[in-house]
């Protein structure tokens, strides 16, 4: 089959595989959009165009109705804000991108997609909400033109010349969302860091006694209000106002934090309402337990609360609170940074995992305390035995981890056989108990050029099951 037979345009010189090739280039290259325009002729640009015009409102509508069902976008939307702002702002986009019979002015067309994924960052609407909207409309349009004058082959032709005119503009969006979205990443941050910066300690103590001042005037309101007052509502107090709009800048999305809303919500939709109710005269009253109820609920947001700070305290830190080294949640930054070094570089570097040898057994017989007197003492030797250069964390539990820059398979496998060594050596403490031999077992990979940093982890991981397998206190290398 010829390229002219796919409505292809066809020169006698080797440049007739310009169009076709240059289809594959970004979407922020205009040569790719006049490209696709120049790969159908314009009888065939006519008929989509015809098509889309025709049944644009049609269109519009199917893309909204499928997305105010899903459970996700939904919410994200209204039939109201679909009926007086979006539904004319999607036809005069339908119209830009299809309704045309030449190329038209392809930096406007690029520039539109762009301000449009920026609304979108904006507004935070998912890019894959996006691209299931262009799912839809792609398909909706190629069962018109099937329906259409088009025969079955042009009908092809002009189906793969929609989908690709959506591509490119999904593209052309995600670029622009994706730019919109980190620099909103990073002032994010930058505001959660300045609220970090503050005195934690402080804000702890001053949010814990705001909490407190709130329960003490609903017990004392209960006794003195004047008949038919409210209680005070916790949202409305200083600590309500304080949790929701400083605290989730500070908790980001804690699970905690969700149960200190929640809990806020009971108690001011369910345990006030019935602690009013049992005022009523002639009722018998169930106060002492709704006031009982109050009571849990507050010392639980308390308890809450202050796992939340001293998770805050943890961030900023960044260190394990136990061990003081390296926490776990900075680990794909580290790894990644040395990933696009040794990218950039042509270096090489490698991860160690290594894992306490019956660990169980010294909690069982020293108890949890003494199980953190080696941990500490474990971390210790790690963060003496490496260089200055590389990185030590708590992976979890009795498990470390280390990253050794600069340092392919053998010079990690010594590096490693050397902390095997060190670990065999020293004498662990645990206060009234004298001293521990304790040993690990460790698994070592080097980096191979797999851009997936949890791919690395995972083979250092196979390696240390394998040490395990193998009778513990040894090494293995992926």
């Amino acid at each position: 089959m010829s390229s002219s037979s796919l409505g292809i345009p066809s020169s006698p010189d080797r440049s007739d595989d310009a169009p076709g090739l240059a289809c594959y280039l970004s979407a922020s290259n205009e040569q790719a959009w006049e490209a696709v325009y120049q790969s159908v002729d314009a009888y065939t640009r006519g008929q989509v165009a015809a098509v889309v015009a025709d049944s644009v409102s049609q269109l519009v509508d199917m893309f909204y109705s499928v997305l105010l069902a899903d459970a996700e976008a939904g919410p994200r939307l209204s039939h109201e804000i679909v009926a007086t702002r979006l539904h004319s702002g999607m036809t005069r986009w339908l119209k830009g991108l299809l309704c045309v019979r030449d190329q038209g002015d392809i930096s406007a067309l690029m520039s539109t997609q762009k301000k449009v994924g920026e609304v979108h960052a904006r507004v935070h609407i998912p890019m894959h909400l996006v691209m299931a909207g262009a799912r839809i409309l792609k398909n909706e349009i190629a069962q018109r033109l099937r329906a259409s004058d088009l025969d079955g082959m042009a009908a092809s032709v002009a189906t793969q010349y929609v989908c690709n005119l959506f591509d490119l503009a999904v593209e052309q969006m995600s670029r622009a969302f994706m730019r919109d979205i980190s620099r909103g990443a990073r002032n994010d941050e930058a505001y959660r860091l300045f609220a970090l910066g503050q005195n934690i300690s402080t804000e702890r103590e001053r949010q814990r006694a705001a909490l407190l001042e709130w329960s003490q005037a609903v017990l004392i309101g209960l006794h003195y209000r004047a008949p038919g007052q409210a209680l005070p509502r916790l949202a409305a107090s200083e600590f309500g106002l304080w949790l929701q709009h400083k605290g989730g800048a500070m908790f980001e999305s804690a699970p905690a934090l969700q149960q200190i809303t929640e809990a806020v919500a009971r108690l001011d939709q369910d345990v006030l309402p019935r602690l009013m109710r049992d005022e009523t005269p002639g009722q018998a009253s169930s106060m002492p337990d709704h006031v009982r109820e109050l009571q849990e609920l507050v010392a639980r947001i308390k308890h809450l609360l202050n796992g939340l700070f001293d998770m805050v305290a943890e961030i900023e830190s960044g260190s394990d609170p136990l061990t003081n080294v390296l926490n776990r949640r900075f680990l794909p930054s580290v790894i990644g940074r040395e990933i696009s070094i040794a990218r950039r570089q042509r270096s090489e570097f490698s991860v160690v995992l290594l894992d306490i040898d019956h660990f169980k057994a010294v909690n069982d017989e020293h108890g949890h305390a003494g199980g953190d007197q080696v941990l500490r003492q474990f971390a210790e030797v790690l963060h003496q035995s490496c260089r200055s250069s590389d990185f030590v964390f708590r992976y979890g539990g009795e498990e470390f981890l280390v990253v050794l820059v600069d340092a392919g398979r053998e010079a990690a496998l010594a590096a490693a056989e050397k902390l095997g060594a060190e670990i065999r050596r020293h004498l662990f403490t645990v206060a009234e108990a004298g001293p521990l031999h304790i040993t690990a077992s460790i698994g070592v990979a080097t980096f191979d050029g797999h851009p997936d940093y949890a791919y690395l982890i995972d083979r250092a991981d196979k390696a240390l099951y394998r040490a395990k397998q193998a009778g513990r206190d040894r090494c293995e290398t992926a």
